[in-house]
């Protein structure tokens, strides 16, 4: 087998070295054509030519344009005898604005009855940018025989929700809990 002569090998060097520079240097306005098309880096949204520029979201243009309704629901666990119900059934809100509202809670029962509230938000994009702020469901909660309460939950739309969400749901479920059990810590069921 023949060895390349050491000129030819020079050569290839020299060229190799040639195009990583101008690969490092044209990495730049590269870079900036990628973020421009893919709507990365605050460089604008991907389109395609000749289509109408996107509506904008929330972190280019006024957040207090965009009303998102957000329904309110709730149900117990079966043999929960627990009704609840919302204050209002939805409400009209802007991203970046705290919501207040309430749930009504009713313990249906001639005895003493303890709960635990779980949310769930959806669309799951929404949940993402969904703040609660203060919510009965951080805590364990307990109802006397017949009794009602009224408990608050304080919410906000973070700016960053996606364009094109109008519409999410805040739902709650109730399951029972035994006062006398403590719920594992996760950090010590991990250990």
């Amino acid at each position: 087998m023949k060895r390349p002569s050491n000129t030819l090998l020079g050569a290839a060097i020299g060229v190799l070295v040639l195009l990583m520079f101008s690969f490092a240097y044209a990495n730049v306005p590269l870079f900036k054509l990628f973020c421009e098309r893919f709507g990365l880096g605050g460089q604008g949204k991907a389109r395609m030519k000749g289509e109408a520029a996107s509506a904008m979201s929330s972190t280019t243009g006024p957040i207090e344009s965009r009303n998102i309704t957000v329904s309110l629901m709730g149900v117990s666990a079966s043999g929960l005898p627990i009704r609840f119900r919302p204050s209002v059934p939805s409400v009209v809100t802007n991203p970046g604005r705290s919501v207040h509202l309430s749930y009504v809670f009713t313990n249906m029962s001639d005895d003493s009855v303890h709960f635990r509230a779980i949310h769930s938000i959806v669309p799951e994009q929404a949940a993402r940018e969904f703040q609660l702020i203060q919510c009965f469901c951080f805590e364990d909660q307990s109802l006397g025989p017949r009794e009602s309460r009224t408990l608050p939950v304080y919410f906000a739309l973070s700016p960053r929700i996606p364009t094109g969400i109008e519409e999410m749901t805040l739902s709650y479920t109730l399951f029972p809990r035994d006062p006398k059990k403590k719920l594992p810590v996760p950090a010590q069921e991990a250990n």
